[in-house]
């Protein structure tokens, strides 16, 4: 991450959190970048009463009655055959990171690896990046105490697709951030992720677009 892109990212809201660079589509640095500005930026949460002036609104349950939580805590893997259930829960934990304990940006990425969350091109994808200036930027939010907690609320699939053995779905996903012991700031956002099914069965993350930004969801 280069300072001319990390300021770039100044003032944006703060999207999903990742760990690495996305080939795929959007990158997981970028999503770090988002979320260490838009905490600088931002002395206060953004309201808490309505979605943002223009936003859709996204799939999903008022946030009062979401049950989903899935983040860098230890949580059991889902059936690798409901594709939903595996998209709520390896993006979550793929996306969450705490910089006071996690050894560097890549430990999303190997908590989802450890859940077989991803397709094997995929996982090669996201781990084919450098340290380096990554490895700057990590240092910083640790001194910030930079921590993430991604909840996927909704997985809304885009087409009944899943007997092809692909399948993408829309999340509808609150991000709670929280940095230099101030008040957690909550966005919403609306990635998408591509899901493949193997010989045997089991679906995993094939791909993701991180650039949903413009959702919220009901009864917030």
């Amino acid at each position: 991450m280069t300072d001319r892109t990390f300021e770039r990212a100044r003032g944006a809201a703060v999207a999903a959190m990742a760990t690495l660079s996305l080939v795929f589509a959007a990158t997981g640095c970028s999503a770090l970048r988002d979320s260490a500005e838009q905490a600088a930026a931002s002395a206060t949460p953004p309201p808490t009463t309505g979605p943002p002036p223009g936003a859709s609104q996204a799939p999903g349950p008022p946030l009062a009655t979401a049950t989903a939580t899935i983040g860098t805590e230890a949580s059991a893997p889902p059936d690798p055959v409901d594709p939903a259930a595996v998209a709520v829960h390896c993006f979550a934990r793929w996306q969450s990171f705490d910089a006071r304990t996690d050894p560097g940006p890549g430990a999303g990425v190997e908590r989802a690896g450890t859940d077989d969350c991803f397709t094997p091109d995929f996982l090669a994808q996201l781990t084919d990046g450098g340290a380096g200036e990554e490895g700057e930027a990590w240092e910083e939010l640790r001194a910030r105490g930079a921590r993430s907690t991604v909840t996927v609320l909704a997985a809304t699939p885009l087409g009944d697709t899943a007997a092809t053995g692909r399948v993408v779905y829309l999340l509808n996903v609150r991000d709670t951030f929280t940095a230099d012991n101030a008040t957690p700031v909550e966005t919403v956002s609306t990635p998408t992720v591509t899901l493949l099914r193997d010989t045997a069965g089991a679906w995993r993350i094939a791909g993701a677009d991180l650039s949903g930004d413009a959702g919220d969801a009901p009864g917030r």
